[in-house]
């Protein structure tokens, strides 16, 4: 029963490597990359499992050799899978187009790898002796100071990363799709402790602790992962003489040259056209949308929204929709919808955006926003 129970999170992880790489049909490239994330895991709580085990079953001791020899590439590729995965969320994956582009952070780990076969290939004994002396400083400096620094490195260039791509995402986007950091969370916070479970661990300690992070991993995996999606923000041009739309510029306000006459006649213009044709009833609504009505440029559109209206384009357009839904909430003939369907009437993906960002606004959700008129 014990080596049942120390063997479920093994098998768990390795299904879902194999479900996720080999037979999910329509794979994207995250998934395809999370499956690899769960197969190295797999092997590195096999890894785990064997260290304890030999402690107990001597026999296990002549084969932990299979497992030691890419133990220590399996290590120091997680933190890079994890960067990798991530950046599968966003547009950034485009700059890895390629072996070469993607090869150089695996520089480390496969340095590591070949280390450690090396003794194995090479038939000259007495160079053998010599040199897994010297490995087994190298590996344990591997992984009490390499793979720190490199989970450091990585993990820190992976919520930056993310944090880049909010703020695009609300600069561009009417509504808040994509990786969401709280889901995110999950999944980092259980490498991380992962990694101190790993530090903790001796050979005399139990594996059983292998299952906080493995259960962090699984409530992302479980409940999140299938609603993660890429959101892509650069590949947008807009076919039209008129219009010039480039989003590596979006955030840097330096780059925006309009004169003040001109910055002002487009707001009044902007706001004409939200206000008059509301377009803000639209879910899928994007700056480019906007700048093509308008025959402007998206960077104008973005420049104004930040410096003038001091608000970015998810707010300014929440804005609108907020106060349509304040007239639907007290209007007598929409009195049977629920608060669900006047989200979706004014142009919210989900009942839980609407009610975020009515509360953010107005200071009370819709409904204490109802009863508090009916009182009046």
């Amino acid at each position: 029963m014990k080596i049942i129970l120390l063997m479920l999170p093994i098998l768990i992880t390795l299904f879902l490597s194999i479900r996720f790489f080999f037979i999910k049909k329509n794979s994207t490239i995250s998934i395809k990359i999370l499956g690899v994330f769960f197969l190295f895991f797999c092997f590195a709580l096999i890894a785990i499992l064997f260290q304890y085990l030999q402690e107990f079953y001597p026999f296990f001791q002549s084969y932990f050799f299979f497992i030691e020899i890419t133990f220590y590439f399996i290590m120091l590729s997680l933190p890079v899978i994890i960067y990798f995965y991530v950046s599968s969320l966003t547009d950034v994956i485009k700059k890895y187009k390629g072996v070469n582009d993607v090869l150089p952070h695996f520089f480390i780990p496969l340095q590591s790898l070949i280390f450690n076969i090396y003794p194995y290939i090479n038939l000259d004994h007495s160079i053998n002796n010599s040199l897994s002396k010297n490995l087994d400083y190298t590996n344990y400096f591997s992984l009490k100071v390499i793979f720190v620094a490199l989970n450091i490195y990585y993990l820190i260039h992976t919520i930056l990363l993310y944090i880049k791509h909010r703020k695009q995402i609300k600069n561009i986007l009417s509504y808040e799709i994509g990786i969401s950091l709280n889901w995110i969370l999950f999944f980092l916070l259980g490498h991380l402790s992962f990694v101190a479970c790993f530090f903790i661990l001796n050979p005399d300690s139990s594996p059983y602790i292998v299952y906080l992070p493995f259960l962090l991993i699984m409530i992302y995996t479980f409940f999140q992962r299938d609603s993660q999606i890429t959101v892509e923000l650069k590949n947008t041009n807009i076919q039209n003489a008129n219009i010039e739309i480039e989003v590596k510029n979006q955030l840097n306000k330096q780059t925006i040259s309009i004169n003040d006459e001109k910055r002002e006649f487009l707001k009044n213009q902007m706001i004409q056209y939200i206000e008059s044709e509301k377009v803000f009833l639209q879910k899928d609504l994007t700056i480019y949308d906007v700048a093509k009505a308008l025959k402007t440029n998206s960077n104008y559109i973005s420049s104004i929204l930040n410096n003038m209206l001091d608000c970015n384009f998810v707010t300014f357009i929440n804005s609108y929709r907020i106060e349509e839904s304040k007239k639907i909430l007290l209007d007598k003939e929409y009195s049977h919808y629920t608060i669900e369907a006047v989200s979706e009437i004014v142009g919210f993906n989900s009942k839980s955006a609407f009610n975020n960002a009515f509360k953010n606004k107005m200071g009370i959700t819709p409904s204490d926003y109802i009863k508090s008129n009916k009182i009046k």
